[in-house]
């Protein structure tokens, strides 16, 4: 089932993070349209829920009369067994391999194969922008690429390091701050006989932890990237200091930020940095987003209790 409406992809989203839960309708208002909800939102919402569940029944006719979306209480609820879901599969099948790491890598790397193979795009169609599926298509990237990591530690255990060794050099510069992977690369050049590359790949990792640690100063906890670019992020004062508090940094490509082309096309080992960099930064944009969710999660929740516990005292 295709669905080319991203407030119907959200909203699916949001049902299927609480698969066979009721979702209260003010938290799918707030998935589908956070802080900007129309007058009328409650039925906007109404209007998507019937849109979705039409387009359930047609994707199976059988179900029109039981349909899978159904209303419940003050909300609603998507019904389907955990094993229909590719979310499900995936995770059933990489607990498998994990099991059988140590003692049949060859196994477990088919295993890790199939339920990578079930991955056809980001977690949950793209559609996580609102708290719910953001937090949700966070893990499950993560889940990813531990499975990734798995399956790169499960080759070179059965000798197909100079297989891997190009997958690990793309995983490394996509995700600099993930140091199995360049653990695991440097295990592959030594295996391939590359032992001046391997040296060099400890070297870089040895250099970017050091860089990477952080020094406070005052309640700001400085992070030290290599080159000359520096993030600050600021971060909750220690219990009892003064001024404490929380921040969110936000943070955006700089004016006159290089385009994708001009970094992977750049001369040398500067074009190779600047195109790290870039990654960098876009993977700690994705994480304050999740992070952000999170919070909004947690709010939203502290709102809904604190009415109740009123309503109980009186």
């Amino acid at each position: 089932m295709q669905l080319t409406s991203p407030k119907q992809r959200a909203l699916l989203g949001a049902l299927l993070v609480r698969l066979g839960t009721p979702v209260p309708t003010e938290e799918l208002i707030r998935e589908l349209w956070g802080n900007n909800a129309p007058d009328k939102a409650g039925n906007a919402l109404q209007a998507h829920v019937s849109r979705l569940r039409q387009q359930l029944i047609e994707a199976e006719p059988s179900r029109a009369n039981t349909p899978r979306l159904v209303v419940r209480g003050p909300g609603y609820v998507l019904q389907a067994r955990p094993e229909e879901l590719d979310s499900v599969q995936f995770r059933l099948q990489v607990t498998r391999a994990k099991r059988l790491l140590a003692a049949d890598p060859r196994a477990a790397a088919l295993l890790l194969r199939k339920a990578l193979g079930l991955w056809r795009g980001p977690a949950l169609d793209g559609g996580s922008h609102g708290p719910l599926c953001a937090a949700a298509a966070a893990r499950l990237e993560e889940e990813r690429l531990t499975a990734l990591e798995d399956l790169c530690d499960a080759s070179l255990r059965i000798g197909r390091h100079e297989e891997v060794v190009r997958r690990l050099e793309e995983l490394v510069v996509a995700h600099p701050a993930r140091a199995r992977f360049r653990d695991q690369l440097a295990l592959a050049l030594q295996r391939c006989g590359r032992q001046g590359e391997a040296r060099a790949v400890r070297r870089g990792a040895a250099h970017q932890a050091e860089d990477r640690t952080p020094v406070r100063t005052g309640n700001v906890r400085v992070l030290r990237e290599p080159g000359s670019l520096r993030a600050t992020e600021p971060v909750p004062a220690e219990p009892g200091a003064a001024g404490s508090g929380t921040a969110v940094a936000t943070m955006e490509p700089a004016p006159g930020w290089p385009a994708e082309g001009d970094l992977v096309d750049g001369p040398g080992t500067q074009g190779h940095e600047l195109h790290r960099l870039r990654v960098r930064v876009e993977e700690l944009t994705s994480q304050q987003l999740a992070l952000r969710s999170e919070l909004q999660r947690l709010t939203a929740l502290l709102e809904e209790r604190v009415p109740a516990r009123r309503r109980d005292s009186a």
